[in-house]
């Protein structure tokens, strides 16, 4: 608890005595607590020990959603307060109360500071099954002066009129690549949507303008290396790691830096991961194999009208590869589709999705064909 600087008839409280002439008490707000959002919004906790015979004048942060303010004077939520902005500053205004000492708590959200999850990944042939993984949070402080605060990083955003939509999105091939059964579940989305909450230890001090770097996680991480093609819309087998998160804290979504083998390989992003699940990571695409997918169509004027035009599918895979590699191929199917035809047994996906996990020969080709019949 904080206790202001007593300004105008410069006031001594000595020996726990308020003199009778108290005119005005002036002081600035600023965090004890503080709660960090992704979205350049924060949630502030002020306590601070006033005179009670003085008026009060408090400098609030010039980026406060005001409308957010709550104000409570020993621990019960104060009646009667005013707010003057006619200075080009925003104050708020306590009337004096009969009382020796007030114990006033502010709690607002403002502007000013956010944070992100970065983190980096390096892997390599050495050591397939297992990646080196770190996960630091990158706190951005733009207008606080902060000074041993206790600060919590919330992974999500808060808006203060409407839900803010997500800033990013798992890609499609991350989707379709699959998970290993947890039974987590996501939280529910709403005005706040908060993914999970990571206490920073000790007191953080910072100036306006700097930016501090914490490490949540660092350490090895299972993985397993998934070969994908998604037929439809790929020219490319994509390499993703699916990492499972052995650490002890959830991983919040955000961007993954990949190194291979000491090399940077890219950048990609990781969906929220709780602990025990796997997450997806892009790696880039497999250079050494060529694919290829034909479609034909034929309209039969003779067949129902329902499903009255055949489509003739042909993927084609060719390694230039030293070594057999096992590949997924996923391809989609039309809504009126029956009548299926494989060369290669595939398996059926919700999303009209179809599955093959094949074993690609060094040096080979493989050809799946498949058809079915489809409305027109």
């Amino acid at each position: 608890m904080k206790t202001p600087v007593l300004v105008t008839l410069a006031l001594l409280l000595l020996f726990g005595v308020l003199p009778a002439f108290a005119d005005q008490v002036n002081y600035v707000s600023q965090p004890d607590e503080l709660v960090v959002f992704l979205n350049d919004v924060a949630y502030v906790r002020d306590t601070l020990r006033i005179p009670g015979g003085a008026e009060t004048r408090i400098l609030l942060p010039p980026q406060i959603f005001q409308d957010t303010l709550l104000v409570q004077d020993g621990g019960e939520r104060l009646g009667q307060y005013r707010i003057n902005r006619s200075g080009g500053e925003i104050l708020l205004l306590l009337e004096a109360v009969d009382a020796e000492l007030r114990d006033i708590t502010l709690e607002y959200l403002t502007a000013g500071i956010r944070w992100k999850p970065v983190y980096d990944m390096a892997f390599g042939e050495a050591d397939p099954a297992n990646v080196t993984f770190n996960f630091f949070a990158e706190v951005r402080n733009d207008s606080l002066a902060l000074e041993d605060v206790t600060v919590t990083l919330a992974a999500g955003n808060v808006s203060t009129s409407q839900q803010i939509d997500s800033l990013s999105t798992v890609t499609m091939n991350q989707y379709i690549a699959g998970y290993q059964e947890t039974g987590t579940a996501a939280l529910a989305q709403g005005a706040v949507t908060i993914q999970y909450i990571y206490p920073l230890t000790g007191g953080v001090t910072a100036q306006p303008g700097e930016t501090l770097y914490t490490q949540l996680f660092g350490g090895n991480l299972p993985a397993r290396r998934l070969l994908l093609w998604n037929a439809r819309d790929e020219r490319q087998i994509t390499v993703i790691y699916k990492v499972e998160n052995a650490s002890a804290v959830p991983l919040a979504e955000g961007i993954v830096r990949s190194y291979q083998d000491g090399l940077f390989v890219g950048s990609d992003f990781i969906e929220f991961t709780p602990v025990g699940s796997e997450g997806s990571v892009t790696v880039g695409g497999v250079q050494d194999v060529r694919v290829n997918r034909v479609e034909t169509t034929t309209y039969h004027s003779e067949w129902l009208f329902e499903q009255d035009t055949l489509h003739e599918i042909t993927l084609t895979l060719t390694s230039f590869s030293q070594e057999d590699l096992e590949v997924e191929v996923v391809d989609f199917y039309a809504m009126t589709a029956g009548g299926f035809e494989f060369s290669s047994e595939a398996g059926f996906e919700p999303g009209n999705q179809l599955r093959w996990h094949l074993t690609l020969p060094a040096g080979e080709t493989v050809e799946i064909t498949y058809t079915y019949r489809a409305e027109s």
